[in-house]
């Protein structure tokens, strides 16, 4: 009995949980309780041995089904279910032996994506065929229902059901199959309980099995061969002895009474008996060869567990980007290609090992052309250190789990204050600091660091911090460089980048070849070589990035193979109506042998779907001209279907990075002839146009500082420019230059088109004031020691030569930044690549395994002790209630009230969330999309829900915030006492931390309104200016004695781009208030520095002054209209305009980027 009901609960339940989780379920649970409970059951029995037989899982195995144990498991569950099999099955394992065991069975394969697929169905059903409907999704049609439910009804004779509203009659032959390609997908629970769910995901033990034996038969096609023929023997022996027994029992079954009369019974036991004893001295004989030859086998296995983990950490690729998707069957390619080109040996040891090189230097190439530059070091990174974690590079490079996640998280302690001798260092140094002195080998870093502060300065101060040697004995990290690499991430996270660059070049054997893999090869040479790897079956797909141009390379790589354009080479631009001339242009292809192109699919991402079944049609059918081939090109798209990307092979082609490379290649887009044809003028403005287009094009890698959006600036913009400073320098002939019309043309029309943003809109236009201007013709400088060339002293070469010699070399001021800039945008690089590194582990720092709490758990209990209480909004209104009527506070009290409620709303949301995941936890609910999305952010230390993708709602409802979980709870309780203590009396605050209001506008819209009020001005009439006090402590008498007049202190501003001095010299009144100061440049490293009080005011709109969409523009020579953003992110995060006094010129600050920002992400 006992057997029966493992066996039972085993097909009933455990089919989606991995191997893991089921020997758990099944062995560990299950049985124990069954024992506890006195059940009868054999001892040692499995449910495998009750589901199947060795002669079945050899027919199953004969059929394509991996023999790994779990693929065995899901193998003897589908027998046997009495539910529709769903079978989780990313690498198409399932669908294959599926398709080979039921081909004779009538099979029907088919997408729910496809016309007429209801049709289908229903034939099957009344005929009593199979049907497979591949690649579903998380929600299915609803029309499936009755089927998935066999809601089927005894009619007359015959049994029918209803499908789409009809009566079919339903065969009870019929059998249904689902099957999905999503890794992790989340059903509902009526689908799991009509279906039965099969985890069909190949597992790494399971992958590396099947991978010797590959790399085996590739090396040793003898021995693979002897292997097989020796399996293919005991399935023989396994199914004639299932044979045998068959026959016995119905013999035995079928005897008379006296069963020694049946002389015919007699032979067929004795030749039974002999037979089998002759199978099993054939099989004793086998197993000793089998056994001979795994010893052989098994020199190899160090070629197949790399495979297996870097097949693994494709598969998580995609957690960066969708475009990253990787089949199975593309990566076996690969690996028989890795094996093609691996450097011969004598000796079978090192051959194995030329082998695993060979094989990493492959998958790492072929993966890497498909990534963004930026994404190529995270993948780098993710080699190594699986390599280390397992041991691979040796002891002294073995994987210190806690110093990694140290690493990976840069965590910080608060509390502790920083010495007076490090005023040098940032806060955030001194904190991060705090926390490597609770890492091993790290005890005394805070106290030396204190005590040699003066050498610590100056590695601190140092260029290229991560090349020298620490002070002190801190020197001998040195030779421990992932220690060294902890330091770095602690003083100086802006060189993280580098620093684990240099980290992987001397760890990883034959670094440099990775870190400068195609580094000599263009991309029309990357673009061949990828042809030869590709085959009819492996489209090549193109992601694009703006700038680019990849369909050049295709056309002169075409010409070099004979297609000729509109006949034997089809390009399509996919659009509306093109999907019909697409499909014409592949049929054609596919039969004739040749090229198609089909630019920019991810405009039409539902007819993708019919276009993947197309290309397996083609595989199907097996009639593909050998010379066929498919290129695609799109923008990076989650709506791009896997199956389309899987089996690609994914080629980057991003414009050139720098200054230099950038204005060189804008210069060289017009002809030599052209250059020296124009005159001297002409040459000195195209010259200024080319170097403008190389700022925009390179200012937008130091991220918001930049610009506040990524435009798609293009050499388009440049030559259609060009185009018409031509024709207006040809109607002057030569005379007046129309420096304003040129201006407003390429700030406005030309570039101006793709910009969105008011601020950004202003840089461009800056930069056109500055470069475009008489200067042009005088050598002025067009950058900091760049000065525009003599044309008459030039020819076109000689430009070439002059910006390879005399542009400096890029930093942040040749774009009139602040070198800070690069320490902002390098050390927001560094967050987003160990963002990335730990996502793609997992979000744990650690490997499998191990002692101590689960941190989500930790997580989830820490935050649902300290979450506040809701305010109680009954008893506020109430006290709010006579206060409204008050001219100068209601306004406010209206802010204090709209700020309670939401924060209420969140409160609710996250104590709802926190209780139905500690459910999910304990089993007590199904675990949701948006369950599963708080159970990720709190591993990872993110505020939920600030993944785009993810589902929970916490993101939505709280402040724009780049701070981390921790940091942004610490915020949030920081926000609820200050609404408690406004609550409490409900009168205007003395002087508000701004940056703790949902709504900051709000508060200064209720200046305006209670100003309004006082003065009778109406609303639209009034706005805002700011003024900079003397004063940075709310507590200061002079900010609590006396309110300002018409407006209201606030407090807690940082500013980016430059500083406002502790101590101005020039100090005037506004009203009472004793304000001062203006804009200065920043310190070196002090990205933040936090502003004084500021003294918001309402003023009333002065005619000279002119509105915009971000608020009033002044345009006087002293005033900087500054925007005020909520995080560094910017963009968005807009909330008004703030007028900063300033004696320099004001351009100057808008080309650095000022900007004053609410929040730091600390």
């Amino acid at each position: 009995v006992g057997d029966c009901m493992i066996a039972a609960g085993f097909v009933s339940y455990v089919g989606a949980f991995d191997q893991p989780n089921r020997t758990a379920l099944w062995k560990t649970r299950w049985v124990e309780d069954l024992v506890n409970l006195k059940v009868p059951m054999t001892e040692g029995a499995s449910p495998l041995s009750q589901l199947t037989t060795a002669a079945l899982n050899a027919k199953m195995i004969s059929q394509g089904l991996p023999d790994d144990p779990v693929s065995l498991e899901n193998g003897a569950i589908i027998s046997k279910c009495k539910r529709w099999p769903l079978i989780i099955d990313p690498q198409m394992q399932g669908i294959k032996w599926l398709r080979k065991r039921e081909e004779n069975n009538g099979l029907m394969v088919f997408q729910l994506t496809q016309k007429n697929w209801l049709r289908k169905l229903e034939a099957a059903i009344t005929n009593g065929h199979t049907i497979i409907i591949e690649n579903i999704g998380v929600d299915i049609d609803a029309t499936l229902d009755p089927v998935l439910a066999r809601s089927i009804y005894k009619k007359g004779r015959g049994f029918f059901l209803k499908l789409g509203g009809e009566e079919v009659e339903y065969d009870m032959g019929f059998k249904l199959f689902l099957q999905t390609k999503l890794a992790n997908p989340h059903y509902k629970p009526e689908i799991a309980a009509q279906c039965t769910l099969i985890n069909f995901i190949a597992t790494e033990a399971g992958l590396e099995d099947q991978l010797l034996a590959k790399v085996v038969g590739a090396e040793r096609p003898d021995l693979e061969e002897e292997s097989a023929a020796l399996q293919s023997k005991f399935t023989e022996y396994k199914i004639e002895l299932l044979e045998l027994e068959d026959n016995l029992l119905e013999r035995l079954a079928n005897a008379p009474e006296d069963i020694l009369s049946d002389v015919p019974l007699i032979e067929g036991l004795e030749q039974t008996k002999k037979t089998v004893g002759e199978i099993n001295v054939a099989m004793e004989i086998g197993k000793k060869t089998e056994q001979e030859i795994a010893i052989s086998r098994e020199f190899y296995r160090l070629q197949a567990t790399e495979g297996a983990m870097l097949y693994f950490l494709l598969t998580k690729l995609c957690s960066i980007d969708h475009m990253y998707q990787y089949s199975l069957d593309s990566y076996v390619t690969f690996f028989y290609k890795s094996i093609e080109k691996a450097v011969p040996a004598k000796e079978i040891q090192e051959r194995v090992l030329n082998l695993r090189e060979s094989l990493r230097m492959t998958i790492y190439t072929w993966v890497s052309r498909g990534l963004f530059e930026r994404h190529k070091i995270i993948f780098m990174a993710q080699i190594t250190f699986n390599l280390m974690r397992r041991g691979t590079l040796g002891e002294d490079n073995q994987l210190n789990e806690a110093q990694f996640d140290f690493l990976m998280r840069g965590p910080r302690k608060l509390g502790e204050d920083k010495p007076p001798v490090l005023e040098w260092l940032p806060e955030s140094a001194w904190q991060a600091c705090g926390a490597l002195g609770e890492q091993e080998d790290f005890g005394m870093f805070c106290t030396n660091l204190v005590e040699a502060d003066t050498r610590f300065r100056e590695w601190y101060n140092h260029v290229t911090p991560e090349t020298e040697k620490l002070p002190l004995d801190w020197a001998q990290l040195d030779r421990t460089p992932f220690k060294k690499m902890m330091v770095v991430r602690s003083l100086r996270p802006d060189r993280m980048t580098t620093s684990l660059m240099n980290f992987l070049r001397a760890v990883l054997p034959n670094g440099n070849a990775y870190a400068d893999c195609d580094g000599t090869l263009n991309s029309y040479e990357i673009l061949e070589q990828s042809f030869i790897d590709s085959t009819p079956k492996t489209p090549i797909y193109f992601i694009l990035s703006p700038g680019a141009n990849v369909v050049a390379d295709l056309d002169k790589m075409a010409a070099k193979y004979d297609f000729v354009p509109g006949e034997t080479y089809h390009n399509v631009s996919m659009g509306q109506g093109q999907d019909l001339v697409a499909m014409s242009a592949l049929e054609t292809a596919n039969r004739n042998g040749h090229w198609v192109i089909l630019n920019n699919i991810h405009l039409m991402p539902k007819w993708l779907v019919e276009l993947e079944k197309k290309l397996d049609d083609f595989i199907v059918e097996g009639m593909t001209h050998d010379k066929f081939r498919l290129y695609l090109t799109s923008d990076p798209s989650n709506a791009i279907p896997i199956g389309m990307l899987d089996r690609s092979i994914k080629l980057t082609n991003e414009p050139p990075t720098g200054l230099k490379a950038n204005l060189k290649r804008a210069f060289c887009l017009f002809s030599k002839e052209k250059i020296e044809e124009a005159d001297g003028k002409t040459k000195s403005i195209l010259f200024g146009l080319c170097v403008f287009h190389a700022v925009m094009m390179e200012r937008k890698m130091y991220g918001p500082m930049g610009f506040n959006m990524m435009y798609p600036f293009s050499m388009g913009d440049l030559r259609d420019s060009a185009k018409c400073l031509e024709n207006y320098m040809e109607s002057t002939g030569g005379g007046k230059i129309p420096w304003a019309d040129l201006k407003y043309i390429f700030g406005e029309i030309m570039y101006g088109g793709h910009i969105t943003d008011f601020w950004d809109r202003r840089t461009a236009n800056t930069y056109l004031e500055v470069l475009f201007n008489p200067m042009l013709f005088e050598g002025g400088e067009l950058a900091p020691k760049f000065k525009s060339p003599d044309p008459t002293k030039l020819e076109f070469a000689d430009y070439l030569n002059y910006i390879e010699s005399s542009l400096p070399v890029e930093a942040p001021p040749q774009f009139g930044l602040h070198p800070n800039a690069e320490i902002g945008y390098l050390t927001m690089g560094t967050t987003e690549l160990f963002t990335s590194i730990v996502n793609i582990s997992g979000g744990a720092g650690g490997g499998e395994g191990g002692g101590g709490s689960d941190p989500v758990k930790a997580t989830m209990e820490d935050l649902t002790e300290r979450l506040p209480e809701n305010f109680v909004m009954v008893l506020v209104n109430e006290k709010a209630k006579p206060l409204l009527e008050i001219l100068e506070l209601g306004p406010f009290v209206v802010v204090a009230l709209q700020e309670c409620s939401r924060m209420n709303v969140l409160l609710s949301e996250m104590r709802r969330t926190l209780v139905e995941l500690d459910k999910g936890l304990k089993g007590q609910l199904n675990m949701s999309d948006a369950m599963e999305d708080l159970s990720i952010a709190f591993r990872i230390n993110q505020w939920p829900g600030r993944n785009p993708f993810a589902q929970c709602a916490w993101e939505k409802l709280a402040w724009f915030s780049l701070k981390t979980l921790s940091s942004q709870f610490s915020d949030l309780l920081k926000r609820v006492a200050m609404l408690v203590e406004w609550t409490d009396t409900l009168q205007r605050p003395e002087c508000l931390w701004l940056p703790g209001l949902f709504n900051p506008t709000a508060y200064l819209t209720a200046v305006m309104q209670v100003t309004g009020r006082i003065t009778g001005e109406a609303l639209d009439k009034t706005t805002t200016e700011t003024h900079v006090t003397v004063m940075r402590n709310p507590k200061d008498e002079r900010v609590t004695s006396q309110q300002p007049e018409n407006g209201v202190y606030v407090h807690g501003l940082y500013i980016e781009g430059a500083r406002w001095p502790e101590e101005p010299e020039d100090t005037y009144d506004v009203g009472h208030t004793p304000c001062g100061g203006n804009l200065v440049d920043s310190r070196l490293k002090e990205l933040l520095p936090l502003m004084p009080i500021m003294y918001v005011k309402a003023v009333v709109v002065q005619d000279s002054w002119e509105a915009s969409a971000v608020g009033y523009m002044r345009y006087t020579a002293d005033i900087y209209e500054c925007p005020v953003y909520v995080t560094q992110f910017r963009g968005p995060t807009y909330i008004f305009l703030a007028t900063l006094r300033v004696i320099e010129d004001k351009s100057k600050w808008t080309l650095t980027g000022t900007a004053i920002v609410l929040q730091t992400a600390d």
